[in-house]
């Protein structure tokens, strides 16, 4: 009996103990109330609640209905570069002849291309549409060989500070110095610098961070479109 007893008291006992502790560690609240996310469930909804939000209009299309036409343009051309059928482009701007077309003489964009938008500015002249590799630099050493002590660290080719949202790297040749650039999917920047691998239609686009400059990549066949800056 004795031994009956011990086995009882040896086994029994830390098995209802056992039992006790895990009803303790898995049960759940009876109520909704004192109810908190674990640290990493709330810093992921404080995330996605904090990602500034991003006008799609402004960075989809161009903010312009109009284009000027440049030598070697034909309708074909630029209907094709608005993404456009011709015959609509014709009708849109009464135009008869496909060969009539002049230097200088400014087309109408219809609604439905995407030269149209709904930005509620006024209608910007499109001197030329491009098609580019885009990349992305810093001020930094990695790419521009400058240190921080440099006396003309951030300082761009054409005098001015760079400024993520605002400064790109171009080739003068195909894109001049001072010129508006309206770049598909990112917005308008300027021409204020260039770089010794900047040629042809390739554009850098500054950014102040180097690892979003890293991740940011290369983009091509990405459509740039140069406005007239008279109407900017």
């Amino acid at each position: 009996m004795m031994f009956r007893k011990i086995m009882y008291w040896t086994f029994v006992l830390p098995l209802l103990f056992s039992l006790g502790y895990a009803e303790k560690a898995y049960s759940f609240p009876g109520s909704d109330e004192n109810m908190e996310l674990p640290p990493f469930y709330s810093l992921a909804a404080n995330d996605t609640a904090a990602e500034p939000e991003t006008d799609t209009v402004s960075t989809a299309m161009p903010p312009a209905t109009q284009y000027l036409v440049n030598k070697g343009d034909t309708l074909y051309k630029i209907a094709r570069d608005f993404e456009i059928d011709v015959n609509d482009l014709m009708a849109f701007n009464n135009i008869g002849d496909p060969r009539g077309l002049t230097i200088g003489q400014v087309l109408k964009i219809p609604s439905g291309g995407t030269g149209s938008s709904s930005v509620k500015t006024q209608p910007k002249i499109i001197k030329k549409v491009i098609n580019t590799t885009l990349t992305a630099y810093t001020a930094g050493f990695e790419s521009t060989g400058k240190k921080a002590s440099h006396p003309l660290y951030g300082i761009t080719f054409s005098g001015l500070k760079a400024k993520e949202g605002r400064t790109i790297a171009v080739d003068p040749a195909v894109i001049p110095l001072g010129s508006t650039v309206f770049i598909e999917g990112i917005g308008i920047r300027k021409a204020e610098d260039i770089g010794s691998a900047i040629r042809g239609s390739r554009i850098d686009v500054f950014m102040n961070d180097l690892s979003q400059a890293q991740e940011f990549g290369v983009k091509k066949n990405v459509k740039v479109y140069l406005l007239d800056r008279e109407n900017i």
